[in-house]
Parts: structure tokens; sequence; C-alpha cells
């Protein structure tokens, strides 16, 4: 049995099809095209965290930028300043016992580019991702652990919000 298709129940279909999409968080994301002038940093990092550092020298290195030690900068290398990354949760749920059991955790921090000479040539930059966490009242052990995961996973996303902020910083 084979069913044929008008214009119109194409189009529905059509629609159908990308409102699904669209509704489970899909987003159509290029490359990121990085301005020439920016394709070799020094990177300057206050953050304290080796998960973020680590995720952002990986998203870096993908889309092409090369990091260098300060003393092989030239005079015209710019330098990636990120600050320190501040974090906060907002207490959601809690349960029968009332202890806390659902946090939404924030993770941000703030970055610029500077010249060799201290001054800002973009930014500052504010760039923050959030996150449920569930399982907070579990053993002790079982939640460092998932919390440590999740973190992990936001400053991943934190990396890459950077690293698509910068496509956007001028020529």
């Amino acid at each position: 049995m084979t069913a044929t298709f008008t214009q119109t129940t194409r189009l529905l279909l059509l629609a159908l099809l990308t409102m699904s999409l669209v509704a489970c968080g899909f987003h159509l994301r290029g490359q990121v095209n990085i301005a020439s002038q920016y394709k070799t940093l020094t990177l300057t990092s206050e953050s304290g965290s080796d998960s973020f550092e680590r995720s952002l020298r990986i998203a870096l290195t993908k889309a092409g930028i090369t990091l260098v030690d300060k003393a092989n900068a030239t005079d015209d290398t710019l330098n990636l300043k990120i600050n320190k990354i501040t974090t906060s949760d907002v207490e959601l749920a809690r349960n029968a016992s009332n202890d806390v059991s659902q946090v939404q955790r924030t993770l941000s921090s703030q970055y610029f580019i500077r010249q060799a000479d201290g001054k800002a040539v973009y930014g500052s930059r504010t760039i923050s991702t959030n996150k449920t966490l569930t399982n907070q009242d579990a053993e002790e052990s079982a939640k460092t652990s998932y919390n440590k995961a999740q973190t992990d996973s936001m400053s991943e996303e934190l990396a890459n919000q950077l690293l698509y902020d910068l496509n956007y910083a001028p020529q």
C-alpha cells in the first residue's frame, strides 16, 4: 500500500519535524570563525578550575587557536585573561526529612582579551551556565561524585560558551 503525499501534507510533516527538533533543544551550530588576530594567544587563567582550563584548552585548539607561552609571545600576541569562576547554588526542593534534594548550580566568570601592555581589546565579557543537580539527599560519597561529574560537564559548557562568544569579537 503506497500513500501519496500532497504538498500540504509534506509541509505539515516538515513543520512537525522542525518543531520537534526545536522542542528537544537542538541548535544547529556551524564552525566558529575566529578573527585572525585571535588565532595565537597567551592564556592567563585565574579560574580556579582544572577541568575548565582543560576544557578551554581543548575547545581553543579545536577552533584552530594556538596557545603560546608568554616567553614565546611577541608584542602583537594578545592575552586571553580568565577571572575566577564563581559558583552559586539555589535550593529548588527538599525531601520529607527537610533535607535539600535538588539545587540549581550556576557557574560564571568574566574574561577579556588584552594587549601585551594590558589594554583591553575585547571585554570584559561574562559567561555563565547552570544545571539542576538532583540527588542532593543521597549518601555523601554518591552526592560528591555526582556533583563533581556535573560540575565538570558544566565547565566544558562554560569553555564552549567562551569560544562561541569569542566568535563575535571585533576584528
